[in-house]
């Protein structure tokens, strides 16, 4: 009876999940359990997105979000999840936990979500150097080698940060943009380049569009956005602490 108990253990491990901490029996080399699984598939961007922006589309078109200038520098935005639930716990630990398996889903889907598309180069997001020696990680960095591992995509660390700026949570939506508004360098040649920026939540879009205004100034041809989640709009409780 032993020896069939032990037979069972190693065919149906019991682990504990990564998202949600439960002793429950997953997949071997699988994370998460099938509850949290299940979960993380309710938070996929559903095809009645907005196409151009994937914010939840009401009414109208082009949506609200782009007709207020969310997109602008931006030819397209890319991402499997919007952010809340068993997504949010996922990147909270990975961003400011620095654990890495919690990336690891992520970063599957986020690479599936391309489907055809194939920009000239990867570029993470830059943090301000003090900000990653607190957090001790660059969470769009690793999300950026990540995919690069999956696609073959080649990276491109194009730009820094030039100086630290605040919080964008802690702003109001208006302050969001000046904040980081001249923020971003360009440091490696991009002229005629089709890039993709790659971060882990979009929120209020204005990082995206400082570092895709600095590349289009820069020459880059064209400047898409590929992140983990998007933060639905004109939804309550889906701010978060960005950079």
């Amino acid at each position: 009876m032993q020896l069939l108990r032990a037979a069972v253990r190693a065919l149906y491990p019991t682990c504990r999940c990564l998202a949600c901490g439960e002793p429950r029996r997953i997949t071997p080399g699988e994370p998460l359990c099938d509850a949290c699984l299940a979960e993380l598939a309710l938070h996929a961007i559903p095809d009645t997105a907005c196409p151009h922006c994937l914010s939840p589309k009401r009414s109208g078109n082009p949506c609200g979000y782009c007709q207020d200038g969310g997109m602008i520098g931006l030819t397209h935005a890319y991402a499997p999840f919007y952010y809340g639930g068993v997504v949010q716990r996922l990147v909270v630990m990975f961003k400011f936990g620095a654990v890495d398996a919690a990336a690891r889903p992520l970063a599957s889907a986020m690479a599936a979500c391309l489907g055809t598309a194939r920009p000239d180069a990867l570029v993470p997001v830059p943090l301000h150097r003090q900000r990653q020696r607190e957090r001790g990680i660059n969470q769009a960095r690793r999300l950026c080698h990540l995919v690069s591992e999956q696609t073959g995509l080649p990276i491109q660390e194009a730009l820094v940060r030039t100086r630290k700026t605040k919080r964008q949570s802690s702003l109001e939506p208006r302050d969001r943009e000046s904040n980081v508004r001249g923020a971003f360098a360009v440091t490696q040649p991009v002229a005629g380049m089709r890039l993709m920026l790659v971060d882990d939540v979009r929120t209020s879009g204005s990082t995206a569009r400082a570092c895709a205004q600095a590349l289009r100034e820069a020459g880059a041809a064209e400047v898409s956005l590929l992140t983990a989640s998007v933060a639905p709009q004109h939804a309550r409780g889906w701010e978060m602490q960005q950079d």
